[in-house]
């Protein structure tokens, strides 16, 4: 069975003390795709190109602190590398969206979209990221739209759903009474848009399973911070899981395998990051 293995972690500010750390962690799942997230120190791409000789690697780069650096090995043959602009949401700090496009040896074209969204907790950041997924869900519809068919699409990354809640009860808007951003996801992944012919399709993509909780923090305690969206027809091997009884779509590595010994949980996030790694294998057809 053919897979494309595919990992995506958001490294806690990543800069170049603990790349050997990061980079022998990531060899360990021998991914195919990957997209590492809070990249913050242009040395990182050398320092990577070192470790990984056998990929290709593209880093965002702007006016923003973090960048989105994305590798593909290189016996795929990669299309297309575009930042996309779009999901800065005219703020110069935050990330644009890094869209790789790349053809499986023997099974056709892939499309994957690595997000970094707004990280704040205001009304502000909220819409920020409202704003964010609708433009990933715009350009699956834009897609298949271009192709007449559905195309494969991933869109993985640090999504940020921290859901917010009003402190005053009379903002009555319901989208921002939301507590769960993953509402929003699931209930926007399956509606139709604006006027516009390639909006009037649903973009018929939704959340792999995985364990809830992705992050964490000795002052938040545990959130489920990062995902991977793909197209409903694509399938996904089930992966084993830390302290986990039932295999998911998604296997998260990192902090989660201290989940019962809070010493090692703690120097783990505060020397590596306090993200998960998401692992998934992508079933090619």
């Amino acid at each position: 069975m053919d897979t494309i293995k595919i990992l995506s972690w958001n490294v806690e500010h990543f800069k170049t003390d603990k790349v050997q750390e990061v980079a022998d962690i990531i060899k360990s799942y021998q991914p195919d795709v990957f997209g590492i997230y809070e990249v913050e120190a242009n040395r990182i791409y050398n320092f990577m190109l070192q470790h990984f000789p056998e990929y290709a690697l593209f880093l965002t780069e702007g006016q923003q602190k973090q960048e989105i650096l994305v590798a593909c090995r290189n016996t795929f043959q990669c299309i297309k590398f575009q930042q996309k602009k779009e999901f800065k949401s005219g703020n110069p700090a935050l990330r644009p969206g890094a869209f790789l496009t790349f053809k499986h040896p023997q099974r056709g074209i892939y499309n994957f979209l690595f997000l970094h969204t707004d990280s704040g907790s205001t009304a502000v950041d909220f819409g920020n990221r409202t704003e964010m997924f609708e433009h990933a869900y715009n350009l699956k519809r834009k897609l298949d739209y271009d192709n007449n068919s559905e195309v494969n699409f991933v869109m993985l990354g640090d999504l940020n759903t921290m859901g917010l809640k009003y402190p005053r009860p009379f903002k009555s808007d319901k989208i921002l009474e939301t507590e769960n951003e993953m509402v929003y996801l699931d209930f926007w992944a399956e509606r139709k848009a604006g006027s516009k012919k390639h909006q009037k399709l649903k973009p018929n993509v939704r959340r792999l399973s995985k364990p809830v909780g992705t992050y964490y923090s000795k002052t938040y305690g545990i959130s489920d911070l990062d995902h991977i969206v793909a197209s409903k027809h694509l399938k996904f091997v089930p992966q084993d899981n830390y302290s986990e009884n039932n295999q998911q779509e998604i296997k998260l590595d990192g902090w989660r395998k201290f989940l019962n010994n809070p010493n090692d949980l703690d120097k783990f996030v505060e020397e590596i990051s306090d993200h998960c790694l998401l692992f998934c294998e992508l079933i090619v057809e």
